[in-house]
């Protein structure tokens, strides 16, 4: 999906840009697809990180970048509610096997 989105989000100098940034050859093929598998590779990088969420962010549409890191990882302080309890559909088989005729 994301390097679907390579395609209609960022310009041609966006992407050479950003393939040069990611060390990914000019002349390889597949250079969306590559990319794509490097986010979130060097998770004890914090920069490695950011620059991933700032692309991901930027190809899924996110406006406000100072709000992509919360939304990527979840992160809420807010309470979170729980949704009621479903209740159990009735179907034939409630009380055991049904009698036939």
């Amino acid at each position: 999906m994301l390097a679907r989105q390579m395609q209609k989000r960022l310009t041609a100098e966006e992407r050479e840009h950003l393939y040069t940034k990611w060390s990914i050859s000019l002349d390889s093929k597949k250079r969306k697809l590559q990319v794509a598998r490097r986010l979130w590779t060097k998770t004890e990088d914090l920069e490695h990180v950011r620059e991933s969420a700032s692309l991901v962010a930027k190809l899924i549409g996110l406006q406000e970048p100072g709000q992509v890191l919360r939304e990527m990882f979840g992160l809420s302080f807010a309470p979170q509610q729980q949704p009621p309890p479903r209740r159990r559909s009735s179907n034939g088989w409630r009380y055991g096997i049904p009698s036939f005729g």
